[in-house]
């Protein structure tokens, strides 16, 4: 296959050099170990590295533990640059982390600077850093893959979740602008929007939003019910083979048939 520049796509199959942000946790460990099923190795980016540490114990060095704060962009290139090194080099990166889930309902009414900037600056701005940061580095390996891990509120706003549901908006736009611009750097951008997947997390925003007096615009709809965060981790390793090599710019729903 020849690259838009006319060189020849390099494939990693399965792609061995791995970052993940928020990597520990819900589907960002499904994703995580989704990759060490593959024998990859994997750099993990969290607030408190302390929750990394189940992952160390199991799979020893092939997990590299790294603390991330997205709010503060000077850690952002740190963290990238620091988990490149201590990989190798990087084949991909995956956005997962974000503000989401209980604490992210505010009415109309309620939304303030401080919430928007806090919920935009992760979920955007970080993002958005990261990404940038990379960059040096997937095209010193030849190209890779940049997995954003979207919403399928990004499609269908949450009622009492306007800001994150906009945020998720705003990255599938990122999406589609990175992979035109970053394409011939034989790099692909993909975003993955999660329906309603079951971590206990879900449970708790339902219930808070029950206390606001709203219900949940997603819980319970998909033909297919309920999701796992293996349904999302599976997708996400998909798309960082070669067979999805001609998949760039676009944003896979994950949802059950919710939106059909």
């Amino acid at each position: 296959m020849r690259g838009p520049a006319g060189g020849k796509n390099k494939i990693v199959n399965p792609p061995n050099r791995i970052i993940v942000t928020g990597g520990a946790t819900n589907i960002g460990r499904a994703i995580t170990e989704a990759f060490l099923a593959q024998g990859a190795s994997v750099a993990v980016g969290q607030r408190n590295p302390a929750v990394i540490a189940p992952l160390v114990e199991k799979y020893g060095n092939r997990v590299i533990a790294l603390r991330l704060d997205l709010e503060q962009p000077k850690l952002c290139r740190a963290f990238i640059d620091e988990a490149a090194a201590r990989l190798g080099g990087v084949d991909v990166l995956v956005n997962n982390a974000a503000v989401t889930g209980p604490g992210v309902t505010r009415t109309f009414a309620e939304i303030d600077e401080a919430y928007i900037d806090h919920i935009f600056n992760v979920n955007v701005r970080g993002v958005l850093l990261c990404s940038q940061a990379v960059v040096p580095h997937l095209r010193r390996s030849g190209g890779g893959a940049i997995i954003h891990i979207s919403s399928i509120n990004a499609f269908r706003p949450q009622r009492g979740a306007m800001v994150y549901a906009a945020s998720k908006a705003a990255m599938t736009s990122l999406t589609q602008s990175m992979a035109k611009e970053l394409a011939t750097d034989n790099i692909r951008v993909v975003a993955v929007a999660p329906g309603a997947i079951g971590t206990g997390r879900n449970e708790l925003l339902t219930q808070e939003l029950k206390e606001r007096g709203m219900t949940s615009d997603v819980a319970g709809m998909a033909p297919l019910g309920e999701g796992v965060p293996d349904n999302i981790s599976s997708v996400v390793t998909f798309l960082c083979s070669e067979g999805a090599r001609y998949v760039t710019g676009t944003t896979w729903l994950v949802d059950g048939g919710l939106l059909s």
